[in-house]
Protein backbone atom coordinates (compact mmCIF):
# COMPACT_ATOMS: atom_id res chain seq x y z
CA UNK A 1 0.00 0.00 0.00
CA UNK A 2 2.61 2.52 1.00
CA UNK A 3 4.15 1.68 -2.25
CA UNK A 4 1.16 2.22 -4.45
CA UNK A 5 0.89 5.77 -2.20
CA UNK A 6 5.01 6.89 -3.38
CA UNK A 7 3.86 5.99 -7.04
CA UNK A 8 1.24 8.25 -6.97
CA UNK A 9 3.02 11.18 -5.46
CA UNK A 10 5.37 11.09 -7.84
CA UNK A 11 2.93 10.86 -10.73
CA UNK A 12 1.21 13.69 -9.79
CA UNK A 13 4.73 16.19 -8.75
CA UNK A 14 5.41 15.04 -12.75
CA UNK A 15 1.99 15.48 -14.54
CA UNK A 16 0.79 19.37 -12.07
CA UNK A 17 2.58 21.74 -13.71
CA UNK A 18 0.71 24.59 -13.47
CA UNK A 19 1.64 23.79 -9.43
CA UNK A 20 5.17 22.74 -10.18
CA UNK A 21 6.32 26.36 -10.97
CA UNK A 22 4.86 27.50 -8.13
CA UNK A 23 6.65 24.90 -6.20
CA UNK A 24 9.92 25.70 -7.63
CA UNK A 25 9.85 29.61 -7.26
CA UNK A 26 8.11 30.14 -3.87
CA UNK A 27 10.41 31.93 -1.85
CA UNK A 28 10.34 29.62 0.93
CA UNK A 29 11.78 25.81 1.30
CA UNK A 30 9.17 23.48 0.27
CA UNK A 31 9.90 19.62 0.70
CA UNK A 32 7.95 16.60 -0.29
CA UNK A 33 8.13 14.21 2.25
CA UNK A 34 6.83 10.56 2.11
CA UNK A 35 4.64 8.92 4.80
CA UNK A 36 8.09 7.96 6.76
CA UNK A 37 9.43 11.53 7.02
CA UNK A 38 11.75 11.46 4.21
CA UNK A 39 12.49 14.30 1.91
CA UNK A 40 11.79 12.65 -1.56
CA UNK A 41 12.05 16.47 -3.51
CA UNK A 42 12.91 20.14 -2.73
CA UNK A 43 12.22 23.11 -4.76
CA UNK A 44 15.15 25.01 -6.06
CA UNK A 45 14.96 27.16 -2.62
CA UNK A 46 15.39 24.29 -0.59
CA UNK A 47 18.44 23.02 -2.69
CA UNK A 48 20.15 26.27 -1.75
CA UNK A 49 20.25 24.98 1.79
CA UNK A 50 22.29 22.00 0.44
CA UNK A 51 23.35 20.35 -2.44
CA UNK A 52 20.81 18.14 -4.84
CA UNK A 53 22.52 14.92 -3.66
CA UNK A 54 21.98 16.12 0.26
CA UNK A 55 18.26 16.28 -0.43
CA UNK A 56 17.07 13.11 -0.44
CA UNK A 57 17.47 12.79 3.55
CA UNK A 58 17.79 16.03 4.22
CA UNK A 59 14.70 15.87 6.69
CA UNK A 60 15.56 12.75 8.15
CA UNK A 61 19.26 13.99 8.86
CA UNK A 62 18.54 16.23 11.75
CA UNK A 63 18.56 19.68 10.48
CA UNK A 64 16.22 19.96 13.25
CA UNK A 65 17.79 21.15 16.37
CA UNK A 66 16.25 20.31 19.76
CA UNK A 67 12.48 20.47 18.03
CA UNK A 68 12.24 17.03 16.54
CA UNK A 69 9.61 15.25 19.25
CA UNK A 70 7.65 18.69 17.97
CA UNK A 71 8.06 17.85 14.51
CA UNK A 72 7.44 14.85 14.72
CA UNK A 73 3.88 15.36 16.26
CA UNK A 74 3.08 17.63 14.02
CA UNK A 75 3.85 15.40 11.26
CA UNK A 76 1.48 12.22 12.76
CA UNK A 77 -1.21 15.67 12.46
CA UNK A 78 -0.48 16.03 8.90
CA UNK A 79 -0.47 12.17 7.69
CA UNK A 80 -3.97 12.21 9.31
CA UNK A 81 -5.01 14.94 6.88
CA UNK A 82 -4.46 17.92 8.82
CA UNK A 83 -2.50 21.04 8.06
CA UNK A 84 -0.33 22.46 11.18
CA UNK A 85 2.16 24.94 11.77
CA UNK A 86 5.06 25.30 14.28
CA UNK A 87 8.32 26.74 15.04
CA UNK A 88 11.51 24.72 15.06
CA UNK A 89 15.85 25.56 14.95
CA UNK A 90 17.27 23.92 12.48
CA UNK A 91 20.66 23.98 11.02
CA UNK A 92 21.83 25.76 7.77
CA UNK A 93 24.30 25.03 5.67
CA UNK A 94 26.83 27.18 6.78
CA UNK A 95 26.52 26.28 10.23
CA UNK A 96 24.29 28.94 11.57
CA UNK A 97 21.54 28.31 14.20
CA UNK A 98 18.53 29.67 12.44
CA UNK A 99 14.57 30.13 13.44
CA UNK A 100 11.79 28.47 11.21
CA UNK A 101 8.28 28.51 10.94
CA UNK A 102 7.56 25.18 9.29
CA UNK A 103 4.05 24.16 7.64
CA UNK A 104 3.10 20.50 7.31
CA UNK A 105 0.52 20.49 4.12
CA UNK A 106 -1.08 16.68 3.79
CA UNK A 107 -0.94 15.87 -0.05
CA UNK A 108 -4.02 13.86 -1.04
CA UNK A 109 -5.11 11.62 -3.53
CA UNK A 110 -8.78 11.56 -3.27
CA UNK A 111 -9.66 10.69 -0.01
CA UNK A 112 -5.90 9.24 0.99
CA UNK A 113 -3.06 11.34 2.37
CA UNK A 114 0.09 10.00 -0.09
CA UNK A 115 2.34 12.60 1.58
CA UNK A 116 3.16 16.09 3.22
CA UNK A 117 4.73 19.17 1.93
CA UNK A 118 6.76 20.86 4.26
CA UNK A 119 7.10 24.27 3.79
CA UNK A 120 9.65 25.97 5.81
CA UNK A 121 10.43 29.62 6.24
CA UNK A 122 12.89 31.74 7.63
CA UNK A 123 11.79 33.88 10.95
CA UNK A 124 15.56 33.90 11.98
CA UNK A 125 15.40 38.01 11.24
CA UNK A 126 11.70 38.74 12.30
CA UNK A 127 13.04 37.32 16.01
CA UNK A 128 15.58 39.68 16.43
CA UNK A 129 12.90 41.66 15.26
CA UNK A 130 10.88 41.32 17.77
CA UNK A 131 13.33 41.25 20.90
CA UNK A 132 13.97 44.66 20.46
CA UNK A 133 16.68 45.11 16.66
CA UNK A 134 15.92 46.98 13.81
CA UNK A 135 17.23 44.07 11.44
CA UNK A 136 14.99 43.54 8.05
CA UNK A 137 14.23 40.33 6.98
CA UNK A 138 16.52 38.52 5.56
CA UNK A 139 16.03 36.11 2.42
CA UNK A 140 16.43 32.21 3.18
CA UNK A 141 18.52 30.55 3.49
CA UNK A 142 21.59 32.56 3.67
CA UNK A 143 21.81 34.64 6.82
CA UNK A 144 24.06 38.28 7.53
CA UNK A 145 25.91 37.96 10.13
CA UNK A 146 25.06 41.06 12.17
CA UNK A 147 21.40 39.07 11.61
CA UNK A 148 21.97 35.97 13.00
CA UNK A 149 19.96 34.42 16.14
CA UNK A 150 21.56 34.91 19.56
CA UNK A 151 22.00 31.79 19.80
CA UNK A 152 23.87 31.15 17.06
CA UNK A 153 26.37 34.16 18.19
CA UNK A 154 27.24 32.97 21.41
CA UNK A 155 28.26 29.68 19.81
CA UNK A 156 30.62 31.10 17.84
CA UNK A 157 31.65 33.93 20.00
CA UNK A 158 33.16 31.14 22.59
CA UNK A 159 37.09 30.08 22.51
CA UNK A 160 35.60 26.76 23.19
CA UNK A 161 35.18 24.00 20.48
CA UNK A 162 31.53 23.11 20.32
CA UNK A 163 29.58 20.69 18.65
CA UNK A 164 25.98 18.72 19.05
CA UNK A 165 25.00 14.86 18.32
CA UNK A 166 21.64 13.47 18.04
CA UNK A 167 20.27 10.03 19.24
CA UNK A 168 22.51 8.22 16.36
CA UNK A 169 25.47 9.77 17.33
CA UNK A 170 25.81 12.36 13.70
CA UNK A 171 26.38 15.83 14.01
CA UNK A 172 23.55 18.20 14.11
CA UNK A 173 25.50 21.65 14.99
CA UNK A 174 29.02 22.98 15.16
CA UNK A 175 30.64 26.50 15.84
CA UNK A 176 33.11 28.18 14.20
CA UNK A 177 35.72 27.56 16.74
CA UNK A 178 35.10 23.47 16.36
CA UNK A 179 35.37 24.02 12.73
CA UNK A 180 38.60 25.52 12.82
CA UNK A 181 40.06 23.11 14.87
CA UNK A 182 38.69 19.68 13.05
CA UNK A 183 39.45 21.44 9.75
CA UNK A 184 36.01 20.79 8.48
CA UNK A 185 33.29 22.73 6.66
CA UNK A 186 30.39 23.03 8.36
CA UNK A 187 28.78 21.24 4.31
CA UNK A 188 31.34 18.40 5.57
CA UNK A 189 30.89 17.73 8.91
CA UNK A 190 27.22 18.16 9.54
CA UNK A 191 25.66 14.74 9.44
CA UNK A 192 29.06 12.78 10.00
CA UNK A 193 29.06 10.78 12.80
CA UNK A 194 31.38 11.66 15.60
CA UNK A 195 32.78 8.18 16.62
CA UNK A 196 34.10 7.27 12.84
CA UNK A 197 35.66 10.67 12.34
CA UNK A 198 36.55 12.50 15.27
CA UNK A 199 36.89 10.38 18.42
CA UNK A 200 37.36 7.02 17.68
CA UNK A 201 40.65 6.30 19.55
CA UNK A 202 41.72 6.42 22.77
CA UNK A 203 45.18 8.19 24.27
CA UNK A 204 46.79 4.63 24.23
CA UNK A 205 46.02 4.44 20.52
CA UNK A 206 42.95 1.52 20.76
CA UNK A 207 40.11 2.35 19.06
CA UNK A 208 36.89 3.22 21.08
CA UNK A 209 33.67 0.76 20.38
CA UNK A 210 30.88 2.56 20.67
CA UNK A 211 29.53 0.90 23.93
CA UNK A 212 32.74 2.52 25.45
CA UNK A 213 32.69 5.98 23.56
CA UNK A 214 32.20 8.77 26.70
CA UNK A 215 30.21 10.80 23.98
CA UNK A 216 28.13 8.04 23.25
CA UNK A 217 27.50 6.66 26.26
CA UNK A 218 26.34 10.07 27.42
CA UNK A 219 23.61 10.18 24.44
CA UNK A 220 22.34 6.69 25.90
CA UNK A 221 22.39 7.57 29.67
CA UNK A 222 21.69 10.90 29.71
CA UNK A 223 25.11 11.24 32.49
CA UNK A 224 27.44 14.25 31.77
CA UNK A 225 30.91 13.49 31.67
CA UNK A 226 34.23 15.84 32.00
CA UNK A 227 37.21 13.88 29.96
CA UNK A 228 41.12 15.27 30.34
CA UNK A 229 43.31 14.70 27.86
CA UNK A 230 42.07 12.71 25.16
CA UNK A 231 42.48 12.65 21.89
CA UNK A 232 40.05 14.23 18.86
CA UNK A 233 41.01 13.53 15.15
CA UNK A 234 41.41 16.22 12.40
CA UNK A 235 40.27 16.05 8.49
CA UNK A 236 43.43 15.77 7.33
CA UNK A 237 44.38 12.39 9.61
CA UNK A 238 45.95 14.34 12.26
CA UNK A 239 45.40 14.27 16.27
CA UNK A 240 45.19 16.83 18.65
CA UNK A 241 44.84 16.31 22.72
CA UNK A 242 41.70 17.83 24.41
CA UNK A 243 39.79 18.22 27.02
CA UNK A 244 36.27 17.77 26.40
CA UNK A 245 32.75 18.08 28.30
CA UNK A 246 29.59 16.41 27.14
CA UNK A 247 26.05 16.93 28.22
CA UNK A 248 23.11 15.71 27.09
CA UNK A 249 20.31 17.11 25.05
CA UNK A 250 16.70 16.79 27.13
CA UNK A 251 13.42 17.15 24.98
CA UNK A 252 10.40 16.80 27.14
CA UNK A 253 12.13 14.13 29.63
CA UNK A 254 14.03 12.47 26.59
CA UNK A 255 17.55 12.16 25.56
CA UNK A 256 17.67 14.06 22.10
CA UNK A 257 21.05 14.08 21.55
CA UNK A 258 24.19 15.68 23.19
CA UNK A 259 26.73 18.82 23.07
CA UNK A 260 30.41 18.76 22.95
CA UNK A 261 32.46 21.52 24.46
CA UNK A 262 36.30 21.06 24.29
CA UNK A 263 39.37 22.77 24.32
CA UNK A 264 42.57 22.04 22.60
CA UNK A 265 45.45 21.31 25.38
CA UNK A 266 48.20 20.23 23.11
CA UNK A 267 50.44 23.29 23.26
CA UNK A 268 49.58 23.11 27.45
CA UNK A 269 50.29 19.65 27.50
CA UNK A 270 53.97 20.23 25.70
CA UNK A 271 54.80 23.07 28.06
CA UNK A 272 54.05 20.83 31.10
CA UNK A 273 56.25 18.08 29.83
CA UNK A 274 59.01 20.71 28.72
CA UNK A 275 58.41 22.00 32.61
CA UNK A 276 58.84 18.43 33.90
CA UNK A 277 61.86 17.20 31.55
CA UNK A 278 63.54 20.68 32.64
CA UNK A 279 62.82 20.02 36.02
CA UNK A 280 64.24 16.44 35.83
CA UNK A 281 67.25 17.70 34.59
CA UNK A 282 68.00 19.91 36.73
CA UNK A 283 67.77 17.21 39.83
CA UNK A 284 70.21 15.26 37.56
CA UNK A 285 72.58 18.11 37.78
CA UNK A 286 72.32 18.78 41.32
CA UNK A 287 72.79 15.31 42.77
CA UNK A 288 75.82 15.33 40.27
CA UNK A 289 77.56 18.36 41.60
CA UNK A 290 76.24 17.06 45.39
CA UNK A 291 78.38 13.73 44.11
CA UNK A 292 80.97 15.08 42.35
CA UNK A 293 81.77 17.34 45.67
CA UNK A 294 81.81 14.74 47.92
CA UNK A 295 83.83 12.56 46.11
CA UNK A 296 86.68 15.36 45.42
CA UNK A 297 86.59 16.63 49.00
CA UNK A 298 88.26 13.54 50.26
CA UNK A 299 91.57 13.00 48.95
CA UNK A 300 91.21 17.29 49.30
CA UNK A 301 91.11 16.89 53.06
CA UNK A 302 94.02 14.42 52.30
CA UNK A 303 95.59 17.09 50.91
CA UNK A 304 95.19 20.13 53.34
CA UNK A 305 96.34 17.30 55.95
CA UNK A 306 99.28 16.29 54.60
CA UNK A 307 100.81 19.93 53.87
CA UNK A 308 99.68 20.89 57.87
CA UNK A 309 102.09 17.99 58.33
CA UNK A 310 104.66 18.52 56.01
CA UNK A 311 104.51 22.48 57.33
CA UNK A 312 105.24 20.68 60.74
CA UNK A 313 108.62 19.10 59.80
CA UNK A 314 112.00 20.88 59.05
CA UNK A 315 112.02 22.28 55.60
CA UNK A 316 113.81 24.83 54.30
CA UNK A 317 112.62 28.63 53.16
CA UNK A 318 111.86 27.65 49.70
CA UNK A 319 110.46 24.28 50.57
CA UNK A 320 108.16 26.20 53.31
CA UNK A 321 107.02 28.32 50.85
CA UNK A 322 105.83 25.97 48.50
CA UNK A 323 104.45 24.15 51.36
CA UNK A 324 102.38 26.92 52.44
CA UNK A 325 100.79 27.81 48.66
CA UNK A 326 100.22 24.25 48.57
CA UNK A 327 97.96 24.07 51.55
CA UNK A 328 96.99 27.80 50.96
CA UNK A 329 95.44 26.49 47.77
CA UNK A 330 93.78 23.65 48.68
CA UNK A 331 91.87 25.40 51.36
CA UNK A 332 91.11 27.62 48.42
CA UNK A 333 89.77 24.47 46.13
CA UNK A 334 87.82 23.06 49.46
CA UNK A 335 85.65 26.62 49.49
CA UNK A 336 84.94 26.40 46.02
CA UNK A 337 84.19 22.57 46.51
CA UNK A 338 81.78 23.75 49.62
CA UNK A 339 80.51 26.61 47.50
CA UNK A 340 79.30 24.02 44.75
CA UNK A 341 77.78 21.32 47.54
CA UNK A 342 75.52 24.00 49.28
CA UNK A 343 74.52 25.55 45.87
CA UNK A 344 73.60 21.95 44.79
CA UNK A 345 71.59 21.23 47.97
CA UNK A 346 69.77 24.28 47.65
CA UNK A 347 68.43 23.61 43.98
CA UNK A 348 67.71 20.32 45.09
CA UNK A 349 65.66 21.08 47.85
CA UNK A 350 67.55 19.33 50.10
CA UNK A 351 69.14 22.14 52.41
CA UNK A 352 66.85 22.24 55.55
CA UNK A 353 67.00 24.97 58.38
CA UNK A 354 68.04 23.53 61.81
CA UNK A 355 66.55 26.00 64.35
CA UNK A 356 68.11 26.78 67.68
CA UNK A 357 67.95 30.08 69.72
CA UNK A 358 71.75 31.81 70.38
CA UNK A 359 73.51 34.71 71.11
CA UNK A 360 73.68 36.92 68.04
CA UNK A 361 76.39 39.40 69.50
CA UNK A 362 78.67 36.60 70.39
CA UNK A 363 78.37 35.26 66.97
CA UNK A 364 79.13 38.65 65.20
CA UNK A 365 82.26 39.56 67.66
CA UNK A 366 83.54 35.77 66.33
CA UNK A 367 83.16 36.57 62.70
CA UNK A 368 84.89 40.27 63.32
CA UNK A 369 87.90 38.50 64.69
CA UNK A 370 88.29 35.96 61.97
CA UNK A 371 89.20 38.15 59.43
CA UNK A 372 90.51 40.82 61.96
CA UNK A 373 94.47 39.58 60.55
CA UNK A 374 93.10 39.96 56.94
CA UNK A 375 91.67 43.72 57.86
CA UNK A 376 94.85 44.58 59.35
CA UNK A 377 97.19 42.93 56.75
CA UNK A 378 95.47 45.37 54.24
CA UNK A 379 94.73 48.04 56.27
CA UNK A 380 91.77 48.13 56.84
CA UNK A 381 88.91 49.64 59.65
CA UNK A 382 86.66 46.31 60.44
CA UNK A 383 84.26 47.28 62.81
CA UNK A 384 80.59 45.94 63.87
CA UNK A 385 77.54 47.10 66.16
CA UNK A 386 74.42 46.22 66.73
CA UNK A 387 71.21 48.73 68.32
CA UNK A 388 70.45 48.19 71.58
CA UNK A 389 66.81 47.00 70.75
CA UNK A 390 68.37 43.86 68.83
CA UNK A 391 67.56 40.95 71.08
CA UNK A 392 70.73 39.22 72.70
CA UNK A 393 69.44 35.72 71.32
CA UNK A 394 67.30 34.82 68.51
CA UNK A 395 66.12 31.75 66.99
CA UNK A 396 67.14 30.54 63.84
CA UNK A 397 69.39 28.66 61.91
CA UNK A 398 73.24 30.16 63.28
CA UNK A 399 75.25 28.16 60.46
CA UNK A 400 73.55 29.20 57.76
CA UNK A 401 73.24 32.97 59.75
CA UNK A 402 76.76 32.93 59.99
CA UNK A 403 77.39 31.43 56.03
CA UNK A 404 76.00 34.72 54.74
CA UNK A 405 77.83 37.11 56.98
CA UNK A 406 81.10 35.35 56.25
CA UNK A 407 80.38 35.42 52.83
CA UNK A 408 79.52 39.48 52.71
CA UNK A 409 82.11 40.23 55.11
CA UNK A 410 84.41 38.49 53.36
CA UNK A 411 83.74 40.17 49.98
CA UNK A 412 83.57 43.44 51.57
CA UNK A 413 87.69 42.60 52.33
CA UNK A 414 88.05 41.44 49.18
CA UNK A 415 86.93 43.64 47.09
CA UNK A 416 88.44 46.47 49.46
CA UNK A 417 92.30 48.43 48.73
CA UNK A 418 91.18 50.97 51.50
CA UNK A 419 89.79 52.66 54.12
CA UNK A 420 86.92 50.51 56.14
CA UNK A 421 84.51 47.61 56.47
CA UNK A 422 81.29 47.80 59.01
CA UNK A 423 78.88 45.34 59.87
CA UNK A 424 75.40 46.39 61.69
CA UNK A 425 72.14 44.95 62.59
CA UNK A 426 69.16 47.13 63.51
CA UNK A 427 65.53 46.54 64.69
CA UNK A 428 62.90 47.18 62.66
CA UNK A 429 59.53 46.66 64.54
CA UNK A 430 56.49 45.96 63.19
CA UNK A 431 53.64 48.07 64.16
CA UNK A 432 50.92 45.75 66.11
CA UNK A 433 52.15 42.57 65.17
CA UNK A 434 54.28 39.80 66.57
CA UNK A 435 56.72 39.91 64.30
CA UNK A 436 59.90 41.89 63.98
CA UNK A 437 62.23 42.28 61.03
CA UNK A 438 66.67 42.09 61.54
CA UNK A 439 68.60 43.84 58.90
CA UNK A 440 71.84 43.11 58.72
CA UNK A 441 74.14 45.45 56.52
CA UNK A 442 77.64 45.02 55.48
CA UNK A 443 79.14 48.23 54.18
CA UNK A 444 82.49 48.73 52.47
CA UNK A 445 84.59 51.82 50.18
CA UNK A 446 86.02 49.46 47.87
CA UNK A 447 85.67 49.37 44.21
CA UNK A 448 81.42 49.46 43.94
CA UNK A 449 79.55 47.85 41.26
CA UNK A 450 78.85 49.89 38.03
CA UNK A 451 74.49 50.34 37.67
CA UNK A 452 74.74 48.05 34.57
CA UNK A 453 76.40 45.13 36.56
CA UNK A 454 73.92 45.18 39.77
CA UNK A 455 71.33 42.61 38.30
CA UNK A 456 74.17 40.50 37.66
CA UNK A 457 75.30 40.02 41.20
CA UNK A 458 72.98 37.49 42.47
CA UNK A 459 73.08 35.24 39.55
CA UNK A 460 74.79 31.76 39.46
CA UNK A 461 78.34 31.23 38.46
CA UNK A 462 78.03 35.35 37.36
CA UNK A 463 81.01 37.61 37.64
CA UNK A 464 81.07 41.32 36.81
CA UNK A 465 84.31 41.76 34.76
CA UNK A 466 87.16 39.35 33.78
CA UNK A 467 89.79 41.43 34.89
CA UNK A 468 87.92 41.43 38.55
CA UNK A 469 88.07 37.67 37.88
CA UNK A 470 91.67 37.30 37.46
CA UNK A 471 92.48 39.23 40.27
CA UNK A 472 90.21 38.33 43.09
CA UNK A 473 89.19 35.02 42.01
CA UNK A 474 85.96 32.71 43.11
CA UNK A 475 83.59 30.96 41.51
CA UNK A 476 80.58 34.05 41.37
CA UNK A 477 78.27 31.65 43.46
CA UNK A 478 79.01 33.08 47.17
CA UNK A 479 75.92 35.89 46.75
CA UNK A 480 74.02 33.71 44.91
CA UNK A 481 74.03 31.29 48.06
CA UNK A 482 73.90 34.25 49.96
CA UNK A 483 70.49 34.92 48.40
CA UNK A 484 68.71 31.46 48.39
CA UNK A 485 69.93 31.25 52.08
CA UNK A 486 68.50 34.25 53.13
CA UNK A 487 65.25 33.49 50.87
CA UNK A 488 64.87 30.28 52.72
CA UNK A 489 64.57 31.87 56.33
CA UNK A 490 61.85 34.00 54.59
CA UNK A 491 64.02 37.41 54.32
CA UNK A 492 65.01 39.48 51.13
CA UNK A 493 68.56 40.87 50.33
CA UNK A 494 69.75 44.22 48.05
CA UNK A 495 72.80 46.28 47.28
CA UNK A 496 73.04 50.03 46.78
CA UNK A 497 76.58 50.39 45.36
CA UNK A 498 78.65 53.27 43.32
CA UNK A 499 81.33 52.22 40.89
CA UNK A 500 84.45 53.87 42.72
CA UNK A 501 82.98 54.36 45.91
CA UNK A 502 81.88 51.43 47.87
CA UNK A 503 78.52 48.86 48.71
CA UNK A 504 75.99 48.47 51.16
CA UNK A 505 74.85 44.66 51.23
CA UNK A 506 71.39 44.44 53.32
CA UNK A 507 69.36 41.70 53.99
CA UNK A 508 66.39 41.22 56.48
CA UNK A 509 65.07 38.55 58.17
CA UNK A 510 61.85 38.13 60.25
CA UNK A 511 61.48 36.77 63.67
CA UNK A 512 59.08 36.44 66.91
CA UNK A 513 59.37 38.36 69.63
CA UNK A 514 59.96 36.56 72.62
CA UNK A 515 56.76 37.83 74.21
CA UNK A 516 54.97 35.66 71.60
CA UNK A 517 56.36 32.21 71.59
CA UNK A 518 56.63 32.28 74.93
CA UNK A 519 52.42 32.38 74.95
CA UNK A 520 52.07 30.28 72.22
Amino acid sequence: MHRDKLAILKRLIAEEGIYKALYEHHPDCVYVLDLGGRSIAANRSAEQLAAPEEIRGIWSRALLFGSRTEAGRHFVLACAGNTTTFHLKFIQRSGIVASAEVTFIPIMNKEDVVGVFAIVRNITAETVADSGGTAPRVAYPELDYEHQDPQSLILDSVTEGIFGLDRDGKIIFINKTAMFMLGYSSEEIIGVHSLSHIHHTRPDGSRYCPKECPILMTVEDGTSRTMNEEIFWRKDGTSFWVNYRVSPIMERGQIDGAVVAFTDITNEREIRRAKESAEQASRAKSEFLAMISHEIRTPMNGMIGMADLLLDSDLGEEQRTYAEILRSSSYSLLNILNDILDFSKIEAGKMPLELERFGLREMLSVIIDLFTPKAEEKGLALRWWADTSVPETIKADPSRLRQIIVNLVGNALKFTEKGSVTLSVKNILLPESPNYLLEFSVRDTGVGIAEDKLGLLFQSFSQLHPMINRKYGGTGLGLAICKQLVELMGGTIFVESEEGRGSIFRFMLPFVKEEAEVQI
